[in-house]
């Protein structure tokens, strides 16, 4: 039936949640914009047809009253016949044929602007999904996880190394600005500041040696430490270390 491909394509928009994206359905999207290509066409051909037919009733209706003129000059006391008149309107399409492509016209219109709709869902779905783990990520394609990244299509995985190599062009302009001698954190959700400046800490994934104000620290896997927040906060955000709450 006309939306069935559109309305599967929606179903997978929804499958997209804050940490899973499904796999790029191309195939999926080929046959809605197929569909919609041949319904515009449709569309297109049903109007024109309408308009020839319009064009052909008015050059039918000009000949009638042009014959009914002629045979009246001749004899007024012989007029057209009915069946005569009947066999020219007959030429044309019925009331109904009309009321019926109009009708599949409009059902046609509605279906390709549903498609339309569904397909950009779908894509704007999957495009806040890269650009919310991107800024997770501290604006690093390198960063995204390969069972992510395998996911996505080619035109996705260009989009978030331009997004990323955009937003970080703006940042560093604004931090050139504001702060030269400092960075700034915009991973930060704006709320409260932490109450606590040294956070204890588990290590998930070996992180190797890290400079932090105290010094040196060497993060392996399976230890924990005691440390000055704002030096492991970008550790935090992706997941290498486990905050260990008191």
């Amino acid at each position: 039936m006309l939306g069935d491909e559109a309305f599967r394509l929606a179903k997978d928009a929804k499958d997209i949640s804050e940490s899973h994206i499904p796999v790029y359905n191309e195939e999926q999207v080929r046959l809605v914009t197929q569909e919609t290509r041949y319904l515009w066409t449709r569309i297109e051909e049903m109007i024109a047809s309408l308009n020839t037919t319009d064009s052909q009733d008015t050059s039918l209706n000009m000949l009638s009253q042009e014959s009914v003129s002629y045979r009246n000059l001749q004899s007024k006391d012989q007029p057209m016949l009915d069946s005569e008149m009947g066999g020219m309107d007959s030429m044309g399409p019925t009331q109904m044929e009309r009321e019926n492509v109009n009708g599949q016209t409009s059902l046609y219109m509605l279906t390709v602007g549903r498609n339309k709709r569904c397909l950009l869902a779908y894509h704007h779905r999957r495009m806040e999904f890269i650009r919310s783990l991107l800024w997770t990520l501290h604006l690093a394609p390198s960063l995204v996880p390969p069972s992510v990244s395998a996911r996505l299509s080619p035109e996705e995985q260009n989009f978030a190394r331009e997004y990323a190599r955009l937003n970080s062009t703006y940042r560093d302009s604004v931090e050139e600005q504001l702060c030269p001698t400092d960075s700034l954190d915009w991973t930060a959700s704006g709320e409260l500041p932490p109450r606590d400046i040294f956070i204890e800490v588990r290590v998930v994934r070996d992180c190797g040696e890290i400079v932090t104000e105290s010094g040196v620290v060497n993060l392996q896997a399976g230890t924990q430490h005691y440390l000055r927040r704002s030096d492991i906060e970008h550790l935090l955000t992706i997941g290498y270390l486990e905050h260990i709450p008191r």
